[in-house]
């Protein structure tokens, strides 16, 4: 027999050794302490350890562990939580007693153990696994050459580090509470209101100039209902430089009279509608509790409802495409002209500095929104921002050209190689400077380049939203991956009676012309339809009793029921989400309601 792999032989021919002494090979006795001395020990390397360090479901789970390394190891394995309490093993439950798996020898080369980790409490739980090489008879146990691995912030990340210098391995495990889900929606653009400055008075006439450019969209768009003294009542706006020779003029849906220098109010027609980005969450999906980490495939539904006054058209079923996810940046002081960047008017430019780029990417969507104010749902800093902007890589190229030497002539080609590539989103050498708990940049400061000039107002600006649509950008933003399928969106239908009868009028009074609006067609007993059921053209009124001025006229008899397609004030989203990788906070993913509804 050999100690230089094998412990000690303390009992031969059903013989035990006295206390300190051993058998050896010849089988005479020998005394422990000399034979360490002059031989040294027999070393085992632990060559893994298997701790999966996701985190632990909120409402506990038992997890399997595993210790790898040479036959005969011996290890001590003990767990504690922040709270001081140790696991036992034998009754699996936290307590105050310090208790541990002692000096276990690895006799198969893997040693399996498990943790019953109950429902956590009201905060975080963390649980330290500490695994001790040990040292008994000629058997020193070593763990696994140390191979330090550390986060983006130069931090250890001690659960990705392997091995270790002495003879401690500790790994952290959390148990965070449980976080909740939502599902809700967003109008990027067309939510917070706007004013405008009649410029010159109008007399019987559907069109209006103001003081500003309106064609930027940053004041006003089609559909959006204008307000005023003097305006008429549910004036919404039908086209936009509609004849193409003044930015600064609009169409309304009917002829009216307003005074010069009269302040308008432009309202959008997603203004108010349920459930909204930082405004209301009434009619949102948000009883999915997950753990972080955690996954969650769940049959959701959402109530959108239109402010008074206002419908909802749907125009194709929303994919995950349309979901997105949401932050908000702050601007530096000053942008950052790049090279060959026109910037005769100093006025405009392609890169700014913000304070924080972490999981920033190309292809995100710069706020758009008319006016600030995150609480009314609008972010704030959009009004400086250029429509249609996206984070995008710079790049422009120039032309060079090679000269290839013939015998009797020369060939020129000329190729097209990069001038100037700056990156969408650009460290520039800062150093990150948090993670969170399990590795994730949280803040690092660097520069935003966009594919439109912004306007130099930007510099400075704070809580200017960036939304991340997709599938693949969520995951970029946030870490989570989420799938929605078999959606379906039901209307609900909008109906009403009339409150007299009519002979041969487009002018129809009705008891609610609330959830009517322009180009939804009329139907019931009654409605003439000689070659298509008539359509809207205007009413009366926002909501209540009025008129509903139709395309053809018609003769219907009072307290006649009248129903109203191509619209309702009330869509039901269903359909089945999935998500994985939950985030270590709260998280709500929104539908952008302009990608697949039209509000009029």
């Amino acid at each position: 027999m050999s100690y230089t792999k094998e412990k000690f032989v303390k009992v031969l021919n059903g013989v035990k050794a006295p206390a300190g002494f051993h058998y050896m090979p010849n089988g005479k006795l020998m005394n422990d302490a000399d034979h360490i001395a002059q031989f040294g020990y027999a070393q085992k390397k632990i060559t893994n350890i298997d701790i999966d360090t996701k985190d632990i479901d909120n409402l506990g789970e038992t997890k399997n562990f595993s210790i790898r390394s040479e036959k005969g190891a011996i290890v001590t394995i003990f767990v504690q939580d922040n709270s001081g309490n140790f696991y036992n093993f034998t009754s699996k439950t936290f307590t105050s007693t310090k208790d541990a798996l002692n000096k276990i020898e690895i006799t198969s080369g893997n040693y399996l153990f498990d943790i019953v980790f109950p429902a956590v409490g009201g905060s975080l739980k963390t649980y330290t696994f500490n695994i001790i090489a040990e040292t008994a008879g000629n058997i020193k146990t070593v763990h696994a050459e140390y191979i330090e691995v550390r986060n983006v912030d130069n931090s250890i990340n001690i659960n990705q580090s392997t091995g270790s210098r002495n003879n401690l391995v500790q790994k952290i495990i959390n148990q965070d509470t449980a976080k909740t889900f939502t599902l809700s929606c967003v109008a990027p653009t067309q939510y917070v209101a706007s004013s405008l400055t009649v410029d010159g008075a109008v007399s019987s006439s559907n069109r209006v100039v103001v003081d500003q450019d309106i064609t930027s969209a940053k004041f006003l768009q089609v559909h959006d209902l204008v307000t005023g003294t003097g305006v008429d009542t549910h004036q919404l706006v039908t086209a936009i430089n509609p004849d193409g020779d003044n930015v600064n003029e609009f169409q309304l849906t009917f002829a009216d009279s307003i005074s010069d220098g009269v302040t308008l109010t432009a309202t959008p027609p997603f203004n108010g509608v349920t459930p909204h980005y930082n405004v209301s969450t009434s009619g949102a999906f948000s009883d999915a509790t997950v753990s972080t980490g955690g996954s969650l495939t769940a049959n959701f539904s959402i109530t959108i409802t239109a402010t008074t006054g206002r419908t909802l058209t749907l125009i194709s079923t929303p994919t995950t495409d349309d979901l997105c996810a949401i932050t908000t940046v702050n601007f530096g002081s000053a942008a950052l002209a790049i090279q060959g960047e026109d910037t005769s008017s100093s006025s405009v430019f392609f890169r700014f500095p913000v304070t924080n780029i972490a999981n920033l990417s190309t292809g995100l969507l710069l706020d758009s929104a008319r006016a600030g104010g995150a609480a009314t749902g609008g972010g704030s800093g959009g009004t400086n921002t250029t429509n249609g902007s996206r984070i995008a890589n710079y790049r422009t190229t120039k032309d060079l050209q090679e000269i290839f030497e013939r015998e009797y002539y020369n060939d020129f080609i000329t190729n097209q190689v990069d001038d100037v590539y700056v990156a969408g989103v650009d460290p520039v050498n800062n150093d990150v400077t948090a993670v969170d708990r399990n590795g994730r940049v949280t803040a690092q400061a660097g520069n935003l380049v966009f594919n439109k000039q912004q306007a130099d107002a930007l510099k400075s600006d704070t809580a200017v939203r960036l939304f991340a649509h997709g599938a693949g950008s969520i995951n970029s933003l946030t870490g989570m991956d989420i799938k929605i399928s078999d959606v379906t969106a039901t209307l609900t239908q909008i109906s009403t009676t009339t409150s007299s009868g009519v002979s041969n009028s487009a002018t129809i009074p009705v008891a609610e012309a609330g959830n009517i609006s322009v180009g939804m067609t009329m139907r019931g007993i009654g409605v003439s339809a000689s070659a298509a059921n008539p359509t809207v053209v205007s009413k009366s009124v926002t909501s209540g009793a009025g008129n509903v001025i139709v395309s053809s006229a018609q003769t219907i008899e009072n307290g006649q029921t009248l129903f109203f397609d191509g619209g309702s004030n009330i869509i039901t989203l269903a359909g089945t989400v999935q998500m994985s990788n939950m985030p270590i906070s709260d998280t709500t993913i929104f539908f952008d309601l302009e990608r697949f509804l039209l509000a009029r």
